[in-house]
């Protein structure tokens, strides 16, 4: 009964959606008396420019483009105008534009480089650490100060200053986040206490392996908060917020760069990005990053080596289509190990600090490691229906892989022993195929604006693991490290036996989003998600069975509310925002079968964001509230343990984030967040806890300057500190994750065709951990030349 009870009302949800997008098309088919006039702003290398200001002179009409340099201006009264772009760094350009009534005028602008302002060696606009445009996370084009929703950019003028050669260097500089590290080679973080290592690419969900190389990246994106309603849920959302991987793309002409890095623990590192037309109309581009690393360690054994191979083309095939194609291939081998607790009641040290482990002891050798890889295809068409409407349809094939994996954990069992338990995973294939449909909509109703993505998406996730968890040996810290053999742990695999499963899932969205314009103060954001998702279970090849087969439905609101009392300045947001888990069945003891709901995280925010002096001041101060409902629990029933779905927990907390260019050549990006995280109703042992790797109060700051002039124009430095508190290694809150604080710094010389960099990362030699328990590398230096032309 209950099945047939939802299903109508989620078909009426989907009816009542496709019939106001319908009336909206139809509606604005009548409009009549102003004009619209679109365009891209192109650098003299033909580079999309985002923040250039358009605007019409003697007019108030105008905005700021984008990040793909595009910009449009509405409600253009009939006749004859000058268009003038304008940035900091540049020469005003100026266009004659003519404007008719019911037609879109599409202009397109070069500016170039002010000669005597700048032989600025990357010219940008005047906060060069703000560039918050993004089309990714609205799914439309959205100002900052226009979205209700809390999200950081950090860009690739911040990854090359700070000379960024892990993705855990970009984290921090997104306030709250707290980088973390998979075994199995996928970097992430955990934000507003909900850890995650699955990000997105260019909008869309990757495999679980994720080895990526900053060098393919534009920029990175991180969305706060639950954010199922547009991005679906189970892998691809946690709900502290997901983040988002966007790929550098081709632009119209030829230019390059190509860079070494070297370091500390045997650092080399070799990049190249190299971006050309391919035809003289430049209608087909082409665009390569590759990069090749190898590092030691500072423990005793260790190393890790990458390579990444990443071409992309596009292809304007007229006014109105546009096709890209974007890949990226990447090997990696690499060694870590894991530290956990074995025994709390046998072991004394209550922190990592008070452990008997050598922090520069690996307790393993360089023949225990592992090799995997990522294969990424992307592709886009996007078609411009109308004026107001542009279709936009996507594919991602995603596949990673493991040629070998051996993960060793240290699991102390007294003051003085601990197991060294190995994971054997020898081959296994994780894969992820989604295509995507998305219909993007800005046009006037009456005097009302409104900007809508209607849209669909099929995800197929699969899997295919051959695994096996087994103890090699007993360490007494006391007597000499026996050897650990590769070999022998091969063999003890075999002798124990591989499990080999398979499972695939298939994950249906309908979605749509609204943001209606009552005024140019106050927009209303409506949207809503309507998901199915099934799987046959899971394939045991030893048995030939199947299990947890099961289907769900889920319904995922959003709402979302923005008043600028000073336009474009000042805004007041709030919001509601929904994300959900797919839960399957669970037979319990008495061989009842507990069918499971969807886990749902449901977040209340309110906050406000600034834009001032001509965006030298960029911030954003909110406090939010996630009520996470649907978790399951066990419970004794005579001394039985049952599944109880009955479980809550609770994050809230306040994240501040603050962007300032206060004079030409500084820039300052800092950012604090606090918040708590602890199961609100669970087991005894549990409740009132505060969940793993979960620190109240974690802080960022980065601040460079750079000459903008004379004769040491384009020297500068950068220096900057990270802090995270205290947090909890297991979940009953007795054995402590320490707290630490790092500090950076960077001096650079930035010449229009090369760069010279020496950075030096950990300056207080910190010894810390992550959640994996991994010690982390203690001080370390890098020294970096680039050649551009």
């Amino acid at each position: 009964m209950s099945k047939t009870n939802h299903y109508p009302f989620y078909y009426k949800v989907i009816a009542s959606l496709l019939i106001v997008i319908l009336t909206s098309i139809i509606t604005l088919q009548a409009q009549t008396g102003k004009g619209t006039i679109t365009g891209t702003i192109r650098s003299g290398k033909g580079e999309p420019l985002s923040g250039i200001n358009v605007g019409l002179e003697g007019t108030t009409l105008g905005e700021a483009t984008d990040t793909q340099g595009k910009f449009t201006i509405r409600n253009v009264e009939e006749g004859s105008y000058t268009l003038v772009a304008s940035g900091v760094g540049y020469t005003a350009s100026k266009q004659n534009v003519t404007v008719q009534a019911g037609k879109t005028t599409r202009l397109s602008l070069q500016i170039d480089e002010s000669t005597h302002q700048l032989n600025e060696i990357v010219v940008t606009e005047t906060n060069a650490f703000a560039r918050k445009e993004t089309e990714y996370v609205a799914r439309m084009p959205l100002k900052n100060m226009e979205n209700p929703q809390v999200y950081t950019v950090v860009t690739k003028d911040i990854m090359k200053e700070q000379v960024v050669t892990e993705r855990t260097d970009i984290y921090l500089n997104v306030p709250g986040a707290v980088p973390n590290f998979l075994a199995g080679g996928s970097q992430g973080m955990s934000m507003r206490g909900f850890a995650s290592t699955v990000g997105m690419r260019n909008g869309m969900v990757t495999s679980a392996v994720v080895p990526l190389n900053p060098i393919i990246l534009q920029r990175l994106e991180v969305l706060k908060g639950p954010t199922g309603t547009l991005f679906g849920g189970n892998r691809n959302v946690t709900f502290g917020g997901v983040y988002n991987y966007v790929t550098k793309q081709p632009f119209e002409e030829f230019a390059g760069e190509v860079s070494y890095t070297t370091g500390s623990f045997n650092l080399s590192r070799i990049t190249a990005d190299v971006n050309t037309p391919l035809t003289k109309d430049k209608a087909v581009l082409f665009r390569l990053n590759a990069g090749w690393q190898s590092e030691g360690s500072f423990q005793d054994q260790g190393y890790s080596k990458n390579y990444t191979f990443a071409p992309s083309f596009s292809y304007q095939a007229s006014k109105r289509l546009k096709f890209l194609v974007d890949m990226d291939f990447t090997r990696g081998t690499f060694t870590t190990t894991a530290i956990s607790i074995g025994s709390l009641s046998r072991v004394t040290a209550r922190s990592f600090k008070d452990l008997p482990l050598q922090y520069n002891r690996s307790y393993i050798n360089d023949g225990i490691d592992i090799n995997n890889g990522i294969n990424n295809i992307q592709a886009r068409i996007e078609y411009k229906i109308s004026d107001q409407w542009t279709s936009q349809t996507n594919y991602l094939y995603s596949e990673g892989f493991y040629k070998n994996f051996l993960w060793t954990t240290l699991s102390m069992q007294t003051d003085s022993t601990f197991l060294r338990t190995v994971r054997n995973q020898k081959p296994e294939t994780f894969g992820n195929t989604q295509f995507q449909q998305n219909f993007i909509g800005d046009f006037m109703i009456g005097s009302f604006r409104n900007r809508i993505v209607a849209g669909f998406d099929y995800n197929n996730n699969y899997n295919k693991l051959n695994r096996v968890t087994l103890t090699y040996d007993t360490v007494n810290l006391n007597r000499p490290l026996p050897n650990i053999n590769a070999d022998k742990l091969d063999e003890l695999a075999y002798k124990r036996g591989f499990t080999s499963t398979a499972t695939q899932t298939n994950s249906y969205g309908l979605y749509a989003s609204d943001v209606f314009s009552i005024s140019p103060q106050l927009m209303i954001m409506l949207s809503l998600r309507v998901d199915r998702f099934a799987t046959d279970g899971t394939y045991t090849v030893t048995t030939d069975q199947r299990s947890g087969a099961y289907k769900q439905t889920s319904l995922s609101p959003k709402l979302g509310i923005v008043y600028q009392p000073v336009k474009d300045r000042v805004a007041v947001f709030a919001n509601y925002m929904n994300g959900f888990n797919n839960l399957a069945p669970v037979l319990q003891p008495d061989s009842t079968l507990l069918i499971l709901k969807p886990q749902y995280g449901n977040q209340f925010e309110g906050g406000v964001k600034l834009d001032m002096v001509r965006n030298r001041l960029n911030a954003t101060i909110s406090y939010y509230n996630i009520s996470v409902t649907n978790s399951t629990r066990t419970g004794d029933v005579n001394g039985r343990t049952f599944m109880y779905q009955d479980g809550t927990q609770r994050s809230k907390g306040v994240e501040v984030e603050v962007i300032a260019n206060p004079v030409n050549g500084l820039n300052i990006i800092a950012g604090y967040a606090y918040n708590e995280n602890k199961y609100t109703k669970s087991i005894a042992s549990l409740e009132g806890k505060s969940l793993v790797a979960s620190p109240k109060h974690v802080g960022n700051i980065w601040a460079s300057y750079h000459m903008t002039k004379g004769a040491v124009q384009g020297l500068g430095l950068g220096i900057g500190a990270n802090y995270v508190s205290d947090a909890w290694l297991e979940a009953t809150n007795t054995f402590k994750l320490p707290g630490y604080t790092l500090v950076n710094a960077t001096l650079f010389y930035d010449q229009p065709r090369y760069r010279l960099a020496i950075k030096a990362n950990n300056l207080l030699d910190q010894q810390y951990w992550n959640s994996n328990g991994t010690p982390q590398k203690p001080f370390n230096i890098l020294a970096n030349v680039a050649f551009r032309f």
